[in-house]
C-alpha cells in the first residue's frame, strides 16, 4: 500500500511538469522556495553554534515549522489528493495500511524534504559530540514525523467541513495569521534585531513553556545529549515518539470514521426570504448598500481584506511608535487604513463577476451609476470608518499618547473618503477581470491584465497620499492651538473633506462608466470567482 501511494504521489508531482504552463511554473516556484527554505533554515540553525540561547531559538523555530504544517494544509486543502479521504472512500482498504501509506505519500515531495534538511541544521548548531549528533538526527526525523502526522490528523478530521462552504470560509480566514507572521518576520523582527532590542536571550521566557511541547522536547533532547545527560535526552525523544503515536492513533480513528460517513457538504441549505433592509426606502442606492453590506459580513474575501487592513495598520505604526515621534506612527496607522480601504476595492466591476449582469440591466444612465457607486461606498464606509477611528485610538492609548489618536481620526476620515473616491475612479478607468485559483483564498487578476492591476493599486496609493496632504498640513499647522478647539475642528474638517472626495470619486466613476456598461459587463463576465 505504501509503495503504491508513494508511486502515485511521484506520478502526480512529475505530471505537474507536463501539465499547463501555469501548473509547471507553480511547481517550479514551489520547489525553488522549498530549496531556499531548506538552505536558509539549515544555515540559520547551524549559525547558532556557541550561542547561549541556541536551544531557545531552536525550540521556537521547530514550533513555527509545526504551526506551518498545521495551518497551510487547511489553506491549500484539495490541491493534494492525499489530503482528502473522500477520494479513497470507495476502495476496500483497511485503515492501518492506509494510514502508513498516506503518511509515506505525505512525506514524499519537495516540502517534507526541505523540512528535514533545514531541521538537520541542529547537528551543527546545537549538537556537541558524536552521541549528540546521533540524537540530533533522530530528533529531526521525529520532528518531521510529528509535523506530518499533525497535519494529516487535522485535515482528515476537518475534511468534511473543508468541503463545505463554511470550511472554505475558515480556510480563507487562515490567511490572516499567516500574513501576520509574514509581517512580523519581514518588518518587526529585522528592525528589533537592528536596534538590539531582540536577542537570543529574549526567547528564554517563550522557551519556558515551548520546551514541554513536542518540538521543544526534540530541541532540548539535543541540548541534554550535548551536556552529557543522555538519559534525559532519550526520555525526551520517547515523549516525542509517544505524542506521534497518539496523534497517529487519533488520525486512524478520524480516517476510519471519514471512510464510512456520508458526505454532507453538498446538502442544500435553507434560504431565508424577505426584503433587504433599505431596499424599499433607499431606492437603488439603498438596495446596493444593503446587498453589499451583506456580502461584507458573509464573503470570506471581504473578511480577509478587512483583517489584512487591520494588520497593516498596526504593523506600519510599530516602528514609528518606538521612535522620537510617536504621533507619526498613529497617523500612519490611520492613513494606511483609509488608503487600503480603496486599494482593496479598486476593481468593483471585476470583483462583481458574471453576476454584474443583473446590475447592468438597470445602470442605464449616469444617475443610476452614481447610485450604484454610492451604495457600494456606503456599505464599505460602515465598516471602514469605525476601523480608522478605533484602531489608531487604541494604538495611541497603548503608546501613552491618546491625543494622537484623536488627531489621527481626522486623517483617517479624510483618507477613507479619498480611498473610496479613488477606488471608484480606478474601477472605471482600469477595470480588470479577477479569478480565484485553487489553494489561494485571495483573488488576483486574470492573465493579461497585470498592468491594469498594478496601475490601479499603486495609482490608488499615490493618489490617496496626495489627496490627504491638506489634512496633514492642517494637523501640523495647528499645533499651537488648544486641543479643545483644534481636535473637534480637525475631525469635522477631515470628515467633510473625506465626504467631498468620496462624492467626487462617485461622480468621476459614474461619468467614466457611462456608455461603457456593456463593455464592463463583458469584462466582469470573464471573472472566475
Amino acid at each position: 500500500m505504501a509503495r503504491i501511494l508513494v508511486q502515485l504521489k511521484l506520478r502526480l508531482l512529475l505530471g505537474a511538469l507536463r501539465a499547463t504552463n501555469a501548473t509547471r511554473v507553480s511547481f517550479i516556484v514551489s520547489s525553488t522556495v522549498a530549496l531556499m527554505v531548506a538552505i536558509g533554515t539549515f544555515v540559520g540553525l547551524a549559525a547558532l553554534r556557541h550561542n547561549g540561547g541556541a536551544v531557545d531559538l531552536t525550540a521556537v523555530i521547530y514550533t513555527v515549522f509545526a504551526l506551518g504544517w498545521l495551518i497551510l494544509p487547511l489553506v491549500t486543502f484539495g490541491l493534494d489528493a492525499t489530503l482528502d479521504p473522500a477520494t479513497l472512500a470507495l476502495y476496500p482498504l483497511r485503515t492501518r495500511p492506509l494510514v502508513i501509506g498516506l503518511l509515506a505519500a505525505s512525506a514524499t515531495g519537495a516540502w517534507p524534504l526541505a523540512n528535514l534538511i533545514g531541521e538537520l541544521g541542529i547537528t551543527v548548531g546545537l549538537a556537541h559530540g558524536a552521541l549528540a549528533v546521533l540524537i540530533a538526527v533522530i530528533a529531526a526525523l521525529l520532528q518531521v514525523a510529528f509535523c506530518l502526522t499533525l497535519a494529516r490528523l487535522v485535515t482528515t478530521a476537518l475534511a468534511g467541513l473543508m468541503r463545505s462552504r463554511r470550511g472554505r470560509d475558515l480556510a480563507a480566514l487562515a490567511i490572516i495569521p499567516i500574513f501576520v507572521l509574514y509581517e512580523v518576520f519581514a518588518q518587526v523582527l529585522p528592525r528589533a534585531i537592528g536596534h538590539h532590542e531582540l536577542t537570543a536571550a529574549s526567547f528564554a521566557e517563550v522557551d519556558s513553556w515551548l520546551r514541554w511541547l513536542p518540538p521543544g522536547l526534540a530541541a532540548h533532547a539535543v541540548q541534554d545529549a550535548s551536556t552529557g545527560h543522555a538519559g534525559t535526552a532519550v526520555l525526551r525523544l520517547l515523549l516525542v515518539a509517544a505524542s506521534i503515536v497518539a496523534l497517529g492513533w487519533l488520525w486512524a480513528r478520524a480516517l476510519s470514521h471519514a471512510l464510512v460517513t456520508a458526505d454532507s457538504s453538498t446538502q442544500t441549505a435553507s434560504v431565508k426570504g424577505g426584503a433587504l433592509p433599505l431596499g424599499r426606502s433607499g431606492g437603488l442606492t439603498g438596495t446596493v448598500a444593503a446587498r453589499s453590506l451583506a456580502y461584507q459580513r458573509r464573503d470570506p474575501i471581504s473578511m480577509i481584506y478587512w483583517g489584512l487592513t487591520v494588520v497593516i495598520m498596526v504593523v506600519v505604526s510599530l516602528s514609528a511608535l518606538r521612535g522620537n515621534h510617536p504621533e507619526t506612527g498613529v497617523l500612519l496607522c490611520a492613513g494606511f487604513g483609509g488608503a487600503f480601504t480603496g486599494l482593496l476595492r479598486g476593481d468593483l466591476f471585476g470583483m462583481a463577476g458574471p453576476a454584474f449582469y443583473l446590475d447592468a440591466l438597470v445602470l442605464s444612465d449616469r444617475r443610476a451609476l452614481r447610485s450604484w457607486f454610492a451604495g457600494q461606498n456606503a456599505a464599505v464606509a460602515v465598516i471602514a470608518i469605525p476601523l480608522v477611528l478605533v484602531v489608531p485610538l487604541v494604538v495611541a492609548i497603548i503608546s501613552g499618547h491618546p491625543v494622537n489618536g484623536l488627531l489621527a481620526m481626522a486623517l483617517g476620515l479624510a483618507a477613507t473618503g479619498a480611498g473610496l473616491g479613488v477606488g471608484d475612479f480606478f474601477s472605471s478607468t482600469l477595470p480588470y477581470p479577477a479569478e480565484q485559483r485553487a489553494g489561494s483564498p485571495i483573488p488576483r487578476q486574470v492573465n493579461g491584465f497585470a498592468m491594469q492591476a498594478v496601475g490601479a493599486r499603486f495609482g490608488g496609493l499615490i493618489a490617496t497620499a496626495i489627496l490627504v496632504i491638506p489634512v496633514i498640513v492642517a494637523i501640523g499647522a495647528t499645533g499651537s492651538v488648544a486641543d479643545a478647539v483644534r481636535i473637534p475642528a480637525l475631525i469635522a474638517g477631515g470628515a467633510i473633506y473625506g465626504a467631498l472626495l468620496a462624492c467626487a470619486g462617485i461622480a468621476l466613476g459614474a461619468g467614466l462608466a457611462q456608455g461603457k456598461v456593456p463593455e464592463l459587463f463583458q469584462l466582469a463576465a470573464r471573472s472566475k470567482l
